[in-house]
């Protein structure tokens, strides 16, 4: 008998529930078993795979051309320090950066 191992081996301690219709839970044990896994481990596969998706997406930017052009030459040209910025950066934070 086939075994997904990556997801047996796991400790799992946490759990999700969800509801779904008729039609849904018989399709996804339909594709569950043409995968060779459980429901359980063939919903957690798909929706790990769908979240890295998504989060691929937000960790890149898309800019036109010119915007790229000018945010390239923002990043090389030198930080002016005026006399606000180097006010608020001598006053005391209200904050600490928690590391």
């Amino acid at each position: 008998m086939y075994c997904h191992c990556e997801y047996m081996s796991t400790i799992k301690d946490e759990r999700l529930q969800i509801r779904v219709g008729p039609a849904d839970k018989a399709l996804l044990e339909r594709a569950a078993a043409a995968s060779h896994l459980n429901v359980s481990a063939f919903v957690v596969q798909a929706a790990a795979s769908r979240a890295e998706e998504v989060l691929a997406g937000r960790s890149s930017i898309r800019l036109s051309g010119e915007a790229a052009t000018a945010f390239t030459e923002a990043l090389e040209r030198p930080a002016e320090v005026n006399e606000r910025l180097s006010s608020a950066l001598g006053r005391k934070r209200k904050f600490s950066w928690l590391d």
